[in-house]
């Protein structure tokens, strides 16, 4: 049973633009079955309940309760259950005498970016921790969810809402049904209640990745979505961090909204090491492509190309040439010594084709320099994201695109190499996907967006990124122990004939 545990009205808190009717309204189209008004020092009585339930119609089956929020000398306490309006400020340890049979519910104990005492947070005087609340940061409510997890204590999480757009958004679930505040108070004594969220784990190539969403989706999927990055081994904050500034130097550059976009970067923790990203709506290009029809999925292919294409024109400068022509070498030092150590069969080959891209890479900073930009160097179709702005309406459309981990300064065919070799390869399981989306749609649409002229050079340029794209996915299959696979097989042969167009 899900509840909204923490509201305010403007009938009796001055803080709140919230009609109680639209309050009744709006918690029951996210799908809640109760909500409790916490008015702040102030208590609802039986008869205004009532007389709220028949203005909006809600039937018994829909449970509308009263509480209250009380300052206290640890902050705000949720009171459940007291019988009267609690005004002025109490020691928490007095408000629990006065009513021991009331539930006591910490409200929002990392606001303003707090940090808890740990002794207070297990204080026997509490019966429960809100640790999600609308007034806290994303950081703070990631907080509170470890703290939870450490310590075990009960939880609940509140939407506080005093605008109607918060309203119902983090309610609390309850294990059983809830009828009455006897009954709810009684679920939080025995702690048989908990935060609604998913707390996903995600495969990040330099971070360890959690995807977090908080509360209800809604009509409008609008709910809370953080990712969290720890750096994977150590030595690898740096890059990570650098990384999320980069995200912030393209987000500035028309990537906040419309069309196209990437995500916000909403908190960079030196002292813990974290980043936290938005959480994007959508789902992935690689998850949406096997199973929508042509039309739809040409859109989206589409839309892919002319995300990159608006990357590769936007004119972000980072001074990041000489570091991509060291970490290329480094790549490719890499990939031979993946062929040769595992005593593949195809290590004549793989020298042949690290010896064509890598001599291909070290003519382009002196005869291409003025061609290089800004590349994402990871593009494929699981870092793409297609999402709606509002769920029913196509004209709101959007692609976001995450992990930049691998950006670069560098020639713009990289990308659009990475992209292709990348697809095919991620949708081999699905050769009518891969039949409904020729490679050179992609190419003509990027091409016709950037408006770059469609040359021998560049197409040159596009067969042997493709190659370089294969040889980290060889690489990767090395690792992986398939060296001998028959998706090694098909790479490798794809290669040599990417190699053999190119004139190399």
């Amino acid at each position: 049973m899900l509840i909204e545990m923490h509201a305010h009205t403007s009938r009796h808190s001055e803080c709140s633009r919230v009609d109680p009717i639209q309050l009744v309204e709006r918690v029951r189209m996210k799908g809640l079955q109760g909500l409790v008004i916490t008015e702040h020092e102030y208590l609802w009585s039986s008869s205004e309940i009532e007389e709220l339930r028949e203005k909006t119609g809600a039937d018994e089956s829909f449970v509308i309760l009263a509480a209250q929020e009380v300052n206290t000398d640890i902050g705000h306490v949720l009171v459940y259950g007291a019988d009267q309006s609690i005004t002025g400020t109490h020691p928490l340890g007095e408000l629990r005498k006065s009513y021991p049979h009331a539930a006591l519910v910490w409200a929002h104990p990392l606001r303003k970016g707090r940090t808890p005492k740990i002794s207070r947070l297990l204080s026997p005087d509490l019966d429960a921790i809100e640790i999600f609340n609308n007034n806290h940061t994303p950081r703070g409510n990631y907080h509170g969810l470890m703290l939870w997890h450490q310590y075990k204590f009960t939880a609940i999480s509140g939407s506080d809402t005093h605008g109607i757009e918060t309203a119902g958004t983090l309610p609390t679930l309850f294990d059983h049904p809830v009828r009455n505040m006897d009954e709810l108070v009684d679920e939080l004594k025995q702690g048989r209640c908990r935060p609604l969220y998913k707390e996903i784990p995600k495969t990040g190539s330099n971070a360890l990745v959690e995807e977090i969403s908080l509360g209800t989706k809604g009509g409008d999927e609008s709910r809370q979505r953080i990712i969290v990055k720890r750096p994977k081994g150590n030595g690898r904050w740096k890059g990570l961090k650098n990384s999320s500034e980069v995200l912030r130097s393209i987000r500035d550059h028309d990537f906040a909204t419309g069309p196209f976009r990437v995500p916000t970067v909403m908190d960079i923790d030196e002292e813990e090491q974290i980043i936290i990203e938005e959480g994007q709506r959508g789902k992935s290009l690689f998850d949406l492509l096997p199973r929508v029809g042509r039309d739809v999925g040409r859109e989206y292919f589409k839309a892919s190309a002319l995300w990159l294409a608006r990357l590769h024109t936007s004119g972000v400068r980072l001074d990041l040439v000489e570091k991509t022509i060291a970490r290329e070498h480094h790549r490719f030092e890499t990939y031979q010594r993946a062929f040769e150590e595992s005593g593949s069969p195809w290590l004549d080959q793989a020298r042949t084709l690290i010896g064509a891209v890598r001599d291909f890479e070290e003519e382009l900073p002196e005869k291409n320099r003025h061609e290089f930009v800004l590349v994402h160097g990871d593009y494929h179709p699981k870092n793409i994201i297609i999402g709606q702005e509002l769920m029913h309406d196509v004209g709101t459309l959007y692609v976001s695109v995450i992990d930049f981990g691998s950006v670069l300064e560098f020639h713009p065919a990289f990308d659009v190499g990475y992209f292709i070799s990348q697809f095919q390869y991620q949708l081999r399981n699905y050769p009518a996907v891969i039949g409904n989306y020729p490679a050179e749609d992609f190419v003509r649409a990027w091409l016709d967006a950037t408006g770059r002229h469609d040359s021998p050079g560049f197409r040159r340029a596009l067969a042997l990124f493709r190659i370089r794209a294969n040889l980290s996915i060889a690489s990767y299959l090395i690792h992986l122990g398939m060296g001998e696979s028959g998706n090694m097989e098909e790479i490798m042969t794809r290669s040599m004939a990417l190699l053999g167009e190119s004139g190399a």
